[in-house]
């Protein structure tokens, strides 16, 4: 499925960016940091060729903290 779908009611936009899991190619997994489901799904297309994998092949998305401030 495509990012938008995998992340409704997960992806949310802050005051703070914050750390997303994503499964994709049903068994592969990321972790991306992004401010809302926008900057998110930029970020995942662009990281697509390197993964090798297609944009909705994702088959989760969880959130799993909050983006550490130096």
């Amino acid at each position: 499925m495509n990012l938008r779908r995998a992340g409704k009611g997960i992806v949310r936009k802050g005051k703070q960016p914050s750390v997303y899991r994503i499964g994709f190619n049903d068994g592969d997994e990321t972790e991306l940091t992004a401010n809302g489901i926008n900057e998110l799904e930029e970020l995942w297309r662009s990281l697509c060729p390197e993964f090798e994998c297609e944009p909705d092949s994702v088959n989760y998305v969880e959130r799993v903290g909050y983006e550490e401030e130096d």
